[in-house]
């Protein structure tokens, strides 16, 4: 009997030894659902080394389409990781990610706010058309390679923005046909290369460059016929080379150009057919941002300034005067808006009024109609009401006649501002013109002085 219990006890004590050591040796995770076709995973377990995480044990994912962790610490996802988590939409944000392996059969891959700088895919010699990737996110990163996103030519959805690219090559895009959302704001990028041949994208609808260094975008061989939003703002643009104007993008709903130091010719020409939605009517035309604080020239609430030409030194030819204009536009602008308001105000209250009166009338009306003694009544306070009618209809027809004459008025005021301001222009370039003669006057007579002092005297 003793001999048998020292046994089991042995039997006991080997099989915790082996349980633990296989406890220690590799760490498995869980979904949080047992079934569905997300799986959830709320933390990663902490590893030393990528040899822990290698042997990090993910569950079952065959039947699962969506895995999304939330927490936890991975370096790297190898290849050896990636092979064993099939789905087609990889959830890993915040994970301290360095590299990533790229899995052919995702999708999705959803990587922000992590530390990388490669997304590692398979050998040259194997087919691009392999991958099924079409949403791509890697923003607040550290990348700084774009060529890395070549083989993925099924892309439909890339967001790069804030990472570290100091240019795009615009011909990495030429081989993505499908791209619809391109983002690469928040870059300090410092150059858009342009594509050797044509860029056409027939199904771009978003593109982002914002918050960039660029000085330059050259768009002469870019198709983006289906284009609704193109963000440019606070980057150091001056024009955007080989393009005419925003019309071309027929489709076009938002714009943003704050920021920037546009030429003022080539931004009134770029924006001169472009329909600019109006506060008061949200319905139609193209959304625009607006500067500020402007010290010179507006486009449709766009800073910008006038290019000087070669040799010439900028300066800012009456200022103070424009600067004045400006102020009396504005102050124009706001008693106009105000007035609006007012006039709308008054419209909406004697609306109200005139509707409250016919809801009297067809109560009194409907309440008397069958009661012949009142009849008289009936009338009197019919004509009464009547003639209130005419009263306020009088009233608003005299407040729609003031509101015509205020804006007749307005609309004279700002003619006689651009005016005096295209005369200033013209004084000021005569001004230039006698200057330029007055120095050749002046180089003329030093030249006769020098020769008469150099003849010898009689």
């Amino acid at each position: 009997m003793s001999h048998s219990v020292q046994i089991l006890l042995i039997a006991l004590v080997l099989s915790s030894v082996y349980g633990t050591a296989s406890i220690t040796g590799s760490k498995s995770v869980a979904c949080t659902r047992p079934k569905g076709t997300v799986c959830e995973i709320k933390k990663l377990p902490s590893s030393d080394s990528t040899s822990d995480e290698t042997a990090m044990e993910f569950p079952d994912l065959s039947k699962r389409t969506v895995l999304k962790v939330l927490q936890g610490t991975l370096s790297h996802l190898t290849e050896s990781i990636a092979q064993k988590l099939t789905v087609r939409v990889l959830w890993m944000e915040e994970l301290g990610l360095k590299s990533v392996f790229v899995n052919p059969s995702f999708e999705e891959l959803h990587l922000r706010a992590n530390l990388l700088t490669t997304l590692e895919s398979k050998g040259s010699d194997s087919s691009t058309n392999s991958y099924n990737l079409k949403v791509l996110d890697v923003c607040k990163n550290m990348l700084k390679n774009a060529a890395q996103l070549e083989p993925f030519v099924r892309l439909e959805e890339l967001y790069l923005d804030d990472n570290q690219f100091e240019q795009l090559n615009m011909e990495l895009f030429v081989r993505m046909p499908n791209l619809r959302v391109l983002s690469a704001a928040g870059n300090g990028l410092v150059r858009i290369v342009p594509p050797i041949g044509m860029l056409v994208l027939n199904d771009l609808v978003t593109l982002s460059l914002g918050r960039n260094r660029l000085s330059s975008i050259e768009m002469e061989n870019w198709q983006l016929p289906s284009l609704k939003t193109l963000l440019l703002s606070n980057n150091s643009l001056e024009e955007l080379a080989g393009m005419d104007g925003f019309e071309q993008f027929y489709d076009l709903e938002k714009l943003e150009l704050a920021g920037n130091r546009w030429s003022c010719g080539w931004l009134q020409h770029a924006l001169a057919n472009v329909s600019v939605r109006k506060p008061q009517n949200d319905a139609e035309g193209v959304t625009l941002d607006a500067d500020t604080n402007c010290s010179i020239e507006k486009v449709h609430g766009i800073c910008c300034s006038f290019t000087p030409m070669a040799g010439q030194r900028e300066e800012h030819l009456f200022q103070p005067e424009i600067g004045q204009v400006r102020n009396a536009i504005e102050q124009i602008n706001l008693r106009h808006e105000a007035f609006v308001r007012y006039r709308s105000d008054t419209l909406n209250e004697l609306k109200k009024k005139l509707q409250t009166h016919l809801n009297d009338l067809q109560s009194f009306l409907v309440d008397q109609e069958n009661k012949s003694v009142l009849a008289q009544i009936q009338a009197t306070q019919i004509v009464q009401k009547a003639n209130q009618l005419r009263e306020l209809q009088a009233k608003v027809s005299s407040e729609t006649r003031t509101a015509e004459n205020i804006e007749q008025e307005r609309k004279q005021l700002l003619h006689f501002m651009v005016d005096m301001k295209n005369r200033l222009l013209r004084q000021a370039i005569e001004t230039d013109s006698l200057w330029v003669q007055a120095n050749a006057e002046k180089a003329n007579i030093e030249r006769l002085f020098e020769e008469r002092s150099s003849q010898p005297q009689a």
